[in-house]
């Protein structure tokens, strides 16, 4: 026989539809973040491995001066088990522009191969292929004629290339350069009758599959070997895995999804709460028809199924609608927010078993279990007390006399208050949660600028060099220094040997080092705890070395970890290591061939820096930003909803006994603003506080680098002004509900 208790559920969700539409907002809507976010993330960073294999990527590619020979390269492929391909490049200037130019030739089907994202290759000598990222930096489309100081050629294909995610013109830059600088295609004719000079580059891929350490280490051999054996003209050397262009646009893809995973749990938090409330006030509201029906025979675990059938349901299919959301257009939505910054291929969207599990499984089973506990908890109580319509035995009153000056609406205020304080403490508790989650979305874009900030404060110098070899340089105005890199834990730090620092440096004068002890920046001592006085270790990279620092200092200075050290140390703990030299400048240092700079850091390469870092990660924050807000006035709503109807029968008392509806809303929708302003002013500095201790904990054990934790001071009073905001719309739409309590049912209950 089919459960009668069945027939309430349609009347029930009718009864209760604003609640339950809420609820399937607040649900849909983080399915959506989370699993459109997770899946295009997945899909893409899969798609983007299978894509390196398929199209053959390089293990590691070097360059020389001038051309190794046959026999060298033979030697090299033999004795070191690999394949090495001839992949010299033309750099063509169209505006100021660098274009890297390949041969198709080279390329198709042998080595770092490539996709046509649009149009076609290029077939003519005058035709050309360009990266996409780059057209779309710089408006260009197919069929555009392309002026370069090789001739004009027609832009007849838009192209990603397997070895160029990230168009990193050089692998020291600080970050990549989509408007200045591109990879382009062209016939191998046409490579061949250029005048520019071609740079000698190879590409190396391994016979056999070895492991990052293995293929590193093979490398460094490599390495050695072609640069003595090719008379010290190779003037560079990267392995796959030290290779920007290939590596930074994933781990960027890869890194982000720590945010989104932030961002879900504290939604999970609200999603708990939410249930655990609206559970307990359901019990509340029915607790003469519960009575009832316990009277009539059925048990509490009857009822447990009953009151669990809704809240699951609603959970469901707001599940499969955000999944369906998250699939399509929220996927692909998310996936242009990289498509923007990188050059990426295309890829196969993946069925995402973490998605799923996240998104759906964790939601329904904590719905389950959190309904399941509050119906276990309070449904406890005898069948008589649930017929008076209570849920628990009443204590004795303590209620004590008000004064009599407060005024018959302030005493009802303070009456509403007590009568409710059980709710408006689980509205302190929901707004606490809700604060969380807003100023963890409108704290992320102001907490990218302020880094952004850090970084162009940080420049040590106006011109910072490295060198690929020892240059002398007799101008005053530079100072000498040598660089080479450690690890700490997983992070990348730059240790620093100066010859000048304190009152005898132009830029280095709030340093004061001593023999055999270190400087530190802000960043490595915040990240790591390391203090004054502290020793720390750092290590090579794969490599068992490692190397143990006193600190004498700590350098206000962010956006990277350095260490700073005096010359005669430096070359003590470096006497066998590959450090480079270089120079702290304020001006332009003329004497350095330009072959010999590694790399210059200016303050536009910060600032190119910095607004590539906006580029590629300000939308996603922005859309942090918005569905923080959403959820923000979800919760505002249902809390501000739960106290009205907990109260409906004596608003409908105070409407028999003569109150106006504006003296019904003092009462109430005024006493419920009271009590969202008090919240407010704890909830915003509280929730703050948490997620400053939580950002911390998240950057030391999931993120590579530091983003110092900032909130903008404008960020707290835009959190009060929404929350008055949202109160202030609550206000209405309850205001107008009250108007609808009918006076009967005051004579319905007790």
């Amino acid at each position: 026989m089919r459960n009668p208790l069945y027939k309430r559920i349609k009347r029930e969700f009718k009864s209760d539809i604003g609640k339950y539409i809420v609820i399937f907002l607040f649900i849909t809507i983080m399915v959506a973040l989370c699993s459109g976010y997770i899946v295009g993330n997945e899909s893409m960073s899969k798609s983007f491995y299978e894509r390196q294999e398929a199209l053959m990527v390089e293990d590691g590619h070097f360059e020389s001066m001038t051309p190794f020979s046959d026999n060298l390269l033979n030697a090299a492929q033999k004795g070191y088990d690999l394949k090495i391909y001839n992949l010299f490049y033309k750099t063509l200037d169209h505006e100021g522009h660098n274009i890297r130019t390949y041969a198709i030739e080279d390329r198709k089907g042998i080595i770092n191969d490539y996709e046509v994202m649009s149009g076609v290759e290029p077939s003519a000598l005058d035709e050309i292929a360009l990266d996409r990222t780059y057209c779309d930096a710089n408006n260009i489309k197919i069929g555009d004629l392309y002026e370069t100081n090789e001739g004009t050629f027609k832009v007849v294909g838009i192209v990603a290339l397997s070895d160029y995610s990230a168009l990193f013109e050089d692998n020291a830059d600080s970050m990549m350069n989509v408007k200045s600088f591109s990879i382009a295609l062209v016939r191998k004719s046409a490579f061949d009758n250029m005048a520019t000079r071609p740079n000698y580059n190879y590409s190396y891929k391994f016979n056999s599959k070895l492991s990052d350490e293995e293929a590193v280490e093979k490398g460094e051999k490599l390495m050695t070997y072609l640069y003595l054996g090719g008379g010290k003209s190779l003037t560079s050397f990267i392995p796959y895995q030290q290779n920007q262009a290939i590596q930074f646009a994933i781990e960027d893809v890869e890194n982000d999804l720590v945010f989104l995973e932030i961002f879900f749990y504290l939604i999970m938090i609200g999603l708990a709460f939410v249930f655990a409330i609206t559970t307990k006030n359901k019990i509340e509201q029915e607790a003469k028809t519960i009575g009832t029906l316990k009277a009539m025979g059925y048990t509490r675990w009857n009822l447990i199924g009953h009151y669990l059938l809704l809240p699951s349901i609603v959970t469901i299919v707001g599940a499969i609608v955000g999944n369906i959301w998250g699939y399509t257009g929220f996927k692909d939505f998310t996936t242009s927010l990289y498509y923007r910054s990188y050059s990426f291929g295309t890829f196969e969207t993946y069925f995402s078993v973490k998605a799923f599990i996240l998104t759906t499984l964790i939601p329904l089973a904590l719905v389950i279990f959190i309904s399941f506990i509050i119906l276990v908890v309070n449904l406890n109580a005898p069948t008589k007390v649930f017929l008076q319509g209570k849920t628990k035995t009443k204590r004795k009153s303590t209620r004590r006399p008000l004064p009599a000056k407060l005024g018959m609406i302030n005493k009802m205020q303070y009456r509403v208050i007590a009568a409710n304080k059980g709710t408006y403490i689980a509205m302190f508790i929901g707004l606490m949660f809700a604060n969380l989650i807003l100023v963890f979305g409108l704290c992320l874009t102001p907490m990218l600028e302020n880094f952004k900030a850090e970084i162009m404060d940080s420049q040590v110098a106006p011109y910072e060099y490295v060198l690929k070899e020892n240059v002398e340089v007799t101008n005053e105005n530079a100072e000498k220094i040598k660089v080479t890199s450690l690890y700490v834990e997983e992070d990348t730090v730059q240790v620093i040997g100066v010859e000048k620092f304190g009152e005898n440096s132009k830029f280095l004068s709030d340093v004061e080092l001593k023999k055999g002890e270190v400087v530190i920046s802000k960043d490595l001592y915040a990240k790591f705890d390391i203090k004054k006085g502290d020793t720390f270790k750092a290590k090579e990279e794969y490599s068992d070395k490692v190397y143990s620092f006193k600190v004498s200092q700590l350098k206000n200075q962010a956006g990277a970890f350095y260490i700073y050290m005096d010359m005669d140390t430096f070359k003590e703990f470096f006497k066998d290591s590959q450090s480079l030299n270089g120079y702290l400048s304020s001006e332009v240092l003329e004497e350095i061939p330009e072959d010999s700079i590694y790399t210059l850091i200016t303050i536009k390469d910060l600032q190119a820096a910095s607004d590539q870092m906006s580029l590629s990660m300000g939308d996603v924050f922005t859309l942090f930003d918005a569905f923080a807000i959403i959820l923000f006035l979800l919760i505002i709503y249902l809390l501000a909803k739960i106290v009205v109807e907990k109260s409906s029968t004596s608003i409908a008392m105070m409407k028999i006994l003569g109150f106006n509806p504006l003296e019904i809303t003092r009462a109430y929708n005024l006493s419920t603003g009271i009590v969202v302003v008090l919240s407010e002013l704890i909830a915003i500095p509280t929730s703050a506080l948490l997620l400053s201790v939580l950002w911390k904990a998240i950057m030391k054990v999931r993120m590579k680098g530091w983003i110092t934790f900032y909130i903008a001071p404008w960020i707290y009073f835009a959190m009060f002004g929404i929350a008055i905001a949202a109160f202030l719309v609550v206000f209405v739409i309850e205001y107008l509900k009250m108007r609808k309590i009918p006076l009967s049912l005051a004579l319905k209950r007790e």
